[in-house]
């Protein structure tokens, strides 16, 4: 438990990420935690906000909001994502800025198409042998995992240990804030993961460096500022890429899945007319993101956030998922609608640390749900809800269907 306090009249609520609640459902919590207030104090040891303009207040300020505490340790002091010194962030950013445009990344379209072809050929398969197959591991989970693989040189054989080492990763924060860095089990266990992921990624830095290719790896390994960097630095960088570059994506797939089975009407509409479905998927980023807590750490005894003065170290959480349903932003946010007037939701991220893949990650999003939907047009969920592991990184599973309905 955190030793910070909350001054007089701040509000405070008892909120438990860990619970079952706020893994299925937690939009009736956040709805209410963003009603109290735009900071709110939670009694486990920090503040949390769900307010869009706070979230982007606060992601607009790296230099004394950053990313000590959870993001830090996670990744690397190294890594670019919890670096927040502007020049030196966007110089390894930059590394790979060229790799991730769009004219750049349609080279993939057909790469991104044949995966998910595949993949869905096989779940068809499995449907005709009388099989129920679940779609997260068999279709959403496994496809961007291979893309970025791809885009960085690694094998085919290689990609069900990288997705093993990536979940347990993703699972570290699923024991709540603020984390016991020397006790939390699902820490120690993406810990354990990231040093197998690290272990191998070395291997991979090593050999680049006499075998370059056209790969991601090869990239940071033969950039100017890969030059001036430790083995450390470049396999961090490579590992969050990885990560990064697979599991927000994963998820999202599925949340489209489940999305368009309980609101057939979207998934009529799309494949009546293919052009709103990159808007439709946009829409179930923000009515049902994925990463759903993005905390940042208070450095100095003068930080003032939405009125409130906050403690040197003390962690803020932002909920994205309750800023995502702002009604400040969005008019009726709890109402799923593709139509709605196009405004930019936090799914991504912000600022100075807003997704380097979201264009990757839109492209697989918008071939994957094409390709899927060409296979499975009229398809039914066969249980009415999925199941959530955590709420952190939040995404549904299993996840089963009926092909061509009940």
């Amino acid at each position: 438990m955190s030793h910070f306090t909350p001054p007089a009249g701040a509000p405070v609520v008892d909120v438990d990420f860990t619970s079952s609640r706020m893994c299925n459902d937690p939009y009736p919590v956040l709805r209410e935690i963003r009603e109290l207030g735009p900071l709110v104090w939670n009694k486990r040891g920090h503040w949390m906000t769900a307010r869009d303009k706070v979230c982007r207040e606060i992601l607009n300020r790296p230099g004394s909001l950053g990313q000590e505490g959870a993001m830090r340790n996670f990744f690397g002091a190294e890594a670019f994502i919890s670096i927040d010194e502007v020049a030196r962030h966007n110089a390894l950013r930059g590394v790979w800025m060229t790799a991730f445009r769009r004219d750049v990344l349609m080279v993939l379209t057909r790469v991104i198409r044949t995966y998910a072809e595949d993949m869905l050929e096989t779940v068809e398969a499995r449907f005709r042998t009388g099989e129920s197959p679940d779609l997260v591991p068999s279709f959403c989970r496994p496809l961007p995992a291979y893309v970025i693989a791809y885009m960085m040189g690694i094998p085919d054989g290689m990609m069900q240990t990288v997705v093993e080492w990536s979940d347990l990763m993703a699972n570290s924060a699923s024991g709540g804030f603020p984390i016991d860095y020397d006790n939390d089990p699902a820490w120690l266990a993406g810990e354990r993961a990231k040093k197998e992921l690290g272990g191998y990624l070395y291997e991979q830095i090593e050999h680049r460096r006499s075998h370059r290719g056209e790969d991601l790896i090869s990239q940071i390994v033969h950039s100017e500022v890969g030059r001036t960097l430790s083995d450390e630095a470049m396999m961090v960088n490579t590992r969050q890429l990885l990560f990064a570059g697979n599991e927000t994506t994963a998820n999202w797939l599925a949340h489209i899945v489940v999305a368009l089975a309980r609101h057939p009407e979207v998934r009529r509409q799309i494949l009546a007319d293919p052009s709103l479905t990159a808007q439709a998927l946009d829409e179930i980023m923000r009515w049902e993101p994925v990463v759903h807590t993005l905390p940042r750490g208070v450095r100095g005894d003068e930080v003032v956030v939405a009125g409130q003065k906050l403690q040197d170290g003390v962690e803020v959480v932002m909920l994205l998922g309750g800023a995502n349903r702002d009604p400040e932003r969005y008019d009726d946010p709890e109402r799923l609608n593709i139509h709605r007037e196009r405004k930019a939701n936090l799914g991504f991220g912000y600022s100075l640390h807003s997704c380097l893949g979201v264009t990757l990650a839109r492209m697989e999003a918008l071939e994957a749900t094409h390709a899927f939907l060409a296979r499975f047009p009229e398809y039914e969920l066969t249980a009415p809800a999925s199941s959530f592991a955590t709420f952190p990184m939040r995404g549904p599973g299993p996840i089963h269907i009926v092909p061509g309905g009940k």
